[in-house]
């Protein structure tokens, strides 16, 4: 069984389900041209030019495209969403969904810049907020520094980190986009992925700018009596 499933059932009757596995490995099943590690490539990519190398997540996310690439990114579809934990539903436009499970996709592709955010695909929430982003993104990366005094290490209690994570993957967003470019035929796809850069953007900026609008979501620490 899949780690995690997107159903979707559009309004007529027919439907589509998307399943993902958290700890997959690189697929060899045949991928179309715009796989292609070279195929305008993200300016940042670190992986290797082999001859017959493939972009990880766009290999991941080719069945996707194909099967979404002619519909409108606002059509209407009900959306349930299984995990081991429990099922989420919402009606939504498509894209909204797409941009759900894109960014999950993408997160637990092979790719070394994308890989980072894994960890995070254990605790998936679907159709997230700016808001909920944040406060998953930043604590996850705050538990990390807190690992790493634990070893011994220097934490990056600032972000900066963070920071310059979020600022690779705005350039890893705009690079996939015009990949996925060549494959969709309407724009379903390319919303939901134009969506991801304006998450990662949103994040990056939110980190200096809205963490102190995020107090009721916070757990504070024990006070002195007074």
């Amino acid at each position: 069984m899949p780690d995690i499933s997107y159903q979707f059932v559009f309004r007529d009757g027919s439907s589509h389900r998307i399943d993902v596995d958290l700890e997959r490995g690189a697929t060899a099943a045949p991928a179309p041209e715009w796989t292609r590690l070279e195929f305008r490539r993200c300016p940042n990519c670190p992986l290797p030019a082999e001859a017959g190398a493939r972009c990880p997540p766009a290999v991941d996310l080719a069945p996707v495209v194909g099967a979404f690439a002619k519909m409108i990114s606002h059509e209407q579809a009900q959306v349930l969403v299984h995990t081991p934990q429990r099922v989420v539903g919402r009606d939504c436009q498509v894209q909204d969904a797409l941009s759900s499970v894109v960014a999950l996709i993408m997160a637990t592709s092979l790719c070394p810049i994308l890989g980072r955010m894994r960890g995070l695909a254990r605790t998936h929430l679907p159709f997230s907020t700016m808001e909920e982003s944040l406060v998953r993104v930043a604590g996850a990366y705050l538990l990390g520094q807190l690992l790493v005094q634990r070893e011994g290490g220097e934490p990056d209690w600032t972000l900066e980190g963070l920071k310059a994570h979020y600022a690779q993957l705005e350039v890893l967003n705009k690079a996939f986009k015009k990949r996925i470019d060549a494959a969709a035929v309407q724009d379903a796809t390319l919303n939901a992925v134009s969506a991801l850069g304006v998450l990662s953007m949103g994040v990056g900026l939110s980190v200096d700018d809205q963490l102190a609008e995020l107090a009721a979501y916070t757990v504070p620490g024990e006070r002195p009596f007074r």
